[in-house]
Formats: structure tokens, C-alpha cells, sequence
């Protein structure tokens, strides 16, 4: 008599069924407890923010306190020329109404030949005022039209000091970008590293087993393996560095726990560029060179603004006034004095003051020795700029060399270390060799990965400079 396989049975599945919902429950559980009890959200684990290079070039424009201090000085164009040009506007003047009340008593009084003496019929004045008016002045002074000239340099100033600190807030950026994401690949490295020396561990156990080694060598895998570990919580502290270093740049404090989107950048080739059409770029465009130029034009104003200085002043005014002065309270408050309008109008040229001529010749000095002083300040900087990019343009190119070298050498030692790892099982070379072909491996992918890093960083200071990629115009 045949038996039939059973299949499961609907108690077998009713009981999954109550498991998977007893799972799902204790899940919303877990998600929502802490809400319920009012559990901050950094008490709770909280799951990194994906932060890619150009989101935190806008954090870092929109919250860095440098650039945002630099940024509000802008504001300060529009107050300088509204203060300006209220300096040179017909200047109102509304009296809508003064008045007032007084009480007089005088009890002395002077006699016909001088003689003081007290009155016996002393009284009490009692008197009040009451005045209104309106006026329009006008004072022309040519030296405060010189002056708008002069604002629109420093407004040009403060433009050029805008766009130099934004240039070099996203160079550093980018900078601490690239050093937290090498860090990282640093970091993964070591970890290889430690498998690989974990590896040649357990092979000299396996060996010491079958007592093809000696202790000696089992001991040093061990030691190998310790300074390993050494090294990658080294690694993790300076990646940590790095990580608070681009924090602070950033300045933002709504900022939580983050993680890099690891930003791809292929090795930069500088071969092609061209010094000299770099030199060239750099000079017409730099915030530097263009903020010591508007230096030198605003000192340039200033002398201009000197010599107007001995220009005469017209100054124009008119104006109409009423008064109301009884004796009483009646012209207290009143709105609407009874006595007629007095006008007035007056013009007045005022000539410069000639005893101030040897303190305005002296001025005029200082403001010469300053303006001498900015030329050669435009020279020193456009000479510095000069040097940064052709010191620039010779670390990009000796920096691709080293990566260029350092990837060779890469590819020589791994292959080292597979033939010297082989030998060294096969028992015919000895574990200090072995020690040595992986040091080196270590070294030149550490070196590797140095110098891919720094070639990147080195474009990207040079692009801070240029105020673009070097490649644009400047390439034989």
C-alpha cells in the first residue's frame, strides 16, 4: 500500500502567516515608539546624508561666515551713493509749528539816574508764541561730484573682493572635498592591506603546521598584522580630519552625520597647456590683479577729489516764515497765526579758505605718496600672480610624471609580490623577502594613490586662479 507524500498543511501555514505579521507589527513598532515618546532625532540612528562636491560648494556660498561676511559688504554701494546723493540734494526744512507760553515778573526796576530799586507795583507778564515756516537749501559743492566717481571704484572694489573669495572658498572646497574622499580610499586601502596580512598569516600557520616554518616566521605575520591594524586606525583618524576640516569650511549648522558621493575625475594631462597664454588668462582675469587696478584708479580719484577741493561753494536758500506773539494764552497752539509771511532768499558764494593752503598741500602729498605706493602694489601682484601660475603649471606637470611612475611601479610590485608570495610557499625564499616585495606593493599604491590626488588638486587650485578650466585657451 503506497503512502502519499503530505505536503504542508494549513496549520504549517497559518503559523508562517502569523510570524510574518508578528515581524511586520514589531517593525512599525520600532519605527514609531520613539516618536511617540518625544525622542529627539539625534537620539535616533540616523542614516548620512549623501553630500556631493558641487551641493557643498552651496552650502559653503550659502553658510561659510568668511564669504558671507565679504558678500554683505556689497550692501553697502547702495547706502554709500544714497548718502551721497543727499549730500548734494536740495536739503528741506519744515516748521510745521513752535510754540510757547511764558510768565515774566520783574521786580526791580532803574531809576532815571541809574539807581536800582524795588517796584512796588511788580506784576506778572504773561506771554505767548507761536511760529511756523518752511525753507529749501541748496549747497553746490563741485568736490562732492567727484566723490560718485570715486564710489563707483570702491563699489568695483568690493565686486572684484566678492568674486576673489568665492573663487577661493570653492578652490578650498574642492580641495577638502578630494582630501576626505582620498582619505576614504586611503582608508579602504589599509583594510586590502590588512586581508592581504591576515592572508600571509594564515598561510604561515598552515606552513608552521606542517612544520615547513619556523615560530620566527609565524611571529612576525603576527607582528606584520598588528602594525597593519596600526596603520588603518591611523588612516581612520586622519579621514576623520579630513571629514571635520570640510564641515568647517562649509560653516552650515543644520548639517548632520554625511557621507561623500565619491566625485570621478579622470588623471589631468598638462603637457598641452600653454605657460605663457596661462600667464596671459590669468592677468585679465584675476580678482587680484582687478581689485588692485580699482585701488589705484580710486587713489587716483582721490588726488582729482583734493585739488577740487579749492573750487568755490554757491549755496542758494529761500524761505517763508509766520509768527503769532500776544500777550496771553491766545497764539499758545494756535495753528494759524494771524501775521503775514515774511520770505527770504539768499545766495552765497564762499570761496576756499587761503590759510588752509599749506595743510591742503600736504594732502595732496599724502595722496600722491599713496597713489605711487598702489602702482607698485599692482606691479608686486600682477608679478605674483605670474609666479602662482607658472609654479602651478610646473607642479601639474611633475605631478603627472610622479602618477605616471608611480602606477608602473604599481604594476611591477604586485607582480613581485605573486611571484615572491609563490616562491615563498614553494619554500624557496624566506618570509623577510616576502616582508619586503609587500612593504614595497604598500608603498607604491599609498604613492599611487598620493599623487593621483595631487595632480587633481593642483588643477583645481590652478582653475581658482584662472577663474576656469586651464584647458580653455591655453592649450598649444
Amino acid at each position: 500500500m503506497s503512502r502519499r507524500q503530505a505536503g504542508p498543511g494549513p496549520c504549517r501555514k497559518m503559523a508562517r502567516d502569523w510570524l510574518a505579521r508578528l515581524a511586520q507589527g514589531m517593525l512599525i513598532l520600532a519605527l514609531t515608539i520613539p516618536v511617540i515618546l518625544g525622542i529627539p532625532a539625534e537620539g535616533r540612528a540616523q542614516v548620512p546624508e549623501r553630500l556631493t562636491l558641487e551641493e557643498a560648494i552651496q552650502r559653503a556660498q550659502a553658510h561659510n561666515p568668511g564669504f558671507q561676511q565679504v558678500s554683505r559688504e556689497l550692501e553697502l554701494n547702495a547706502l554709500d551713493r544714497r548718502e551721497q546723493w543727499l549730500n548734494v540734494l536740495p536739503q528741506p526744512q519744515l516748521d510745521l509749528l513752535t510754540t510757547s507760553m511764558a510768565w515774566n515778573r520783574q521786580r526791580v526796576a532803574e531809576g532815571f539816574f541809574g539807581e536800582v530799586a524795588e517796584r512796588e507795583d511788580a506784576g506778572t507778564i504773561h506771554t505767548s508764541r507761536t511760529q511756523q515756516g518752511a525753507g529749501l537749501s541748496l549747497t553746490v559743492d563741485l568736490g562732492e561730484f567727484f566723490e560718485f566717481r570715486g564710489l563707483e571704484e570702491q563699489a568695483r572694489i568690493r565686486e572684484y573682493a566678492v568674486t576673489l573669495q568665492g573663487r577661493e572658498l570653492r578652490a578650498q572646497v574642492t580641495s577638502a572635498f578630494l582630501q576626505l574622499q582620498e582619505r576614504q580610499e586611503a582608508l579602504a586601502l589599509e583594510e586590502e592591506l590588512l586581508e592581504v596580512a591576515e592572508m600571509n598569516r594564515d598561510l604561515a600557520q598552515r606552513l608552521y603546521a606542517l612544520a615547513r616554518r619556523d615560530r620566527i616566521d609565524l611571529v612576525s605575520m603576527e607582528l606584520e598584522v598588528a602594525e597593519q591594524e596600526d596603520a588603518l586606525e591611523q588612516s581612520r583618524a586622519e579621514m576623520e580630519t579630513a571629514r571635520l576640516r570640510l564641515r568647517t569650511l562649509l560653516g552650515d549648522p543644520e548639517l548632520g552625520a554625511f557621507e561623500l558621493e565619491p566625485h570621478p575625475f579622470d588623471p589631468f594631462d598638462p603637457q598641452g597647456l600653454d605657460v605663457d597664454a596661462l600667464v596671459g588668462t590669468a592677468r585679465s582675469s584675476s580678482p587680484r590683479v582687478r581689485q588692485a587696478e580699482a585701488q589705484l584708479r580710486s587713489d587716483a580719484r582721490a588726488m582729482a577729489r583734493t585739488r577740487a577741493r579749492w573750487l568755490p561753494t554757491l549755496s542758494l536758500s529761500a524761505g517763508a516764515t509766520r509768527q503769532g506773539f500776544v500777550q496771553g494764552s491766545d497764539a499758545f497752539f494756535d495753528l494759524s497765526p494771524q501775521a503775514g509771511w515774511d520770505r527770504s532768499f539768499s545766495l552765497a558764494l564762499r570761496f576756499p579758505d587761503v590759510g588752509r593752503y599749506f595743510s591742503r598741500q600736504t594732502e595732496q602729498r599724502r595722496n600722491e605718496v599713496a597713489l605711487q605706493n598702489q602702482e607698485d602694489e599692482v606691479r608686486q601682484v600682477r608679478a605674483q600672480v605670474e609666479e602662482d601660475v607658472r609654479e602651478l603649471t610646473n607642479e601639474l606637470q611633475t605631478a603627472a610624471r610622479t602618477l605616471r611612475t608611480q602606477e608602473r611601479r604599481v604594476e611591477l610590485a604586485e607582480e613581485q609580490v605573486e611571484l615572491v608570495r609563490e616562491a615563498y610557499r614553494l619554500g624557496q625564499l624566506s618570509y623577510l623577502e616576502l616582508q619586503e616585495a609587500q612593504r614595497q606593493a604598500a608603498e607604491a599604491r599609498r604613492s599611487a594613490l598620493s599623487a593621483r590626488y595631487t595632480l587633481e588638486r593642483a588643477r583645481v587650485e590652478l582653475e581658482g586662479l584662472l577663474g576656469g578650466p586651464p584647458e580653455a585657451g591655453s592649450t598649444r
